[in-house]
């Protein structure tokens, strides 16, 4: 086989597979995504980008076998500098995230607090916390027109041509019947000049991909360790099989 055939066998296998984790991650992704008529619904957060912005809208959800209160405990510690983000932390690291999981109650990590930022990425990505109602929801903002103040905090421009690049991600939790909750993340995305420096399509594919399968990754782990049926790893539970524990200190699962 000559050189140039081997180039583009190598060169069809990268796409095919580019072609086949997309596929993945949307069929994934979209067994969460909401209704028409949930992308409608008015939610917390919904008036963080400026009026006329256009957007587009990724909204997935997830109904929870446990009170709200025993759900809101979990959504609290979310962030990398809290309990990471209930996903793939081994892919986040890999994708240079330093994000661990835990899946203990931490005191110090139950307050959500308005001004604080939401940390994705050591470097300093992620969204300002907007509006907190304990036990309820957060709002969060990312928005190059109006910075966060938070110390540490940038707003992230993609480096395609844009003027601005702005994001919410929210967090919302509905109390059903039956002691079950219904847990909403709710990202509205705009960015301009809307529709010319980055084609809606290309948005679509090179930040949704990743973001609507990595979201129901969350909602799925959220739930799991909100109906206490998380356990510590097993490397957790060898390493603590040598310790003694004062009653304050020991962990104590969420859910």
């Amino acid at each position: 086989m000559s050189t140039l055939a081997i180039v583009l066998v190598v060169l069809a296998a990268v796409v095919v597979l580019a072609v086949a984790v997309f596929v993945f991650f949307w069929v994934h992704g979209r067994g969460a995504w909401s209704s028409k008529a949930a992308l409608a619904e008015p939610l917390p957060g919904d008036d963080l980008l400026l009026p006329d912005d256009p957007f587009v809208r990724l909204q997935e959800e997830v109904t929870i076998a446990a009170p709200i209160d025993t759900v809101w405990e979990v959504v609290a510690q979310l962030g990398s500098r809290k309990g990471g983000f209930y996903a793939l932390a081994w892919l986040e690291r890999l994708c240079t995230f330093h994000i661990f999981n835990t899946y203990e109650k931490v005191d110090a990590w139950q307050e959500v607090k308005e001004g604080e930022f939401l940390f994705y990425h050591q470097a300093g990505i992620g969204s300002q916390v907007m509006d907190v109602e304990p036990g309820r929801y957060f709002t969060s903002l990312s928005d190059t027109r109006r910075p966060p103040t938070a110390q540490g905090g940038m707003a992230l421009k993609p480096p395609f041509g844009v003027t601005h690049f702005a994001w919410t991600w929210n967090f919302v939790l509905q109390e059903l019947p039956d002691g079950r909750t219904r847990f909403v993340n709710r990202c509205d995305t705009t960015w301009g000049p809307w529709g010319r420096a980055v084609p809606k399509w290309a948005t679509v594919i090179a930040l949704g991909s990743p973001s609507v399968f990595m979201v129901r990754r969350m909602l799925e782990k959220v739930k799991q360790v909100a109906e206490g049926r998380q356990r510590p790893s097993r490397v957790d539970r060898v390493v603590r099989s040598m310790g003694v524990w004062s009653d304050e200190a020991r962990p104590r699962p969420l859910g």
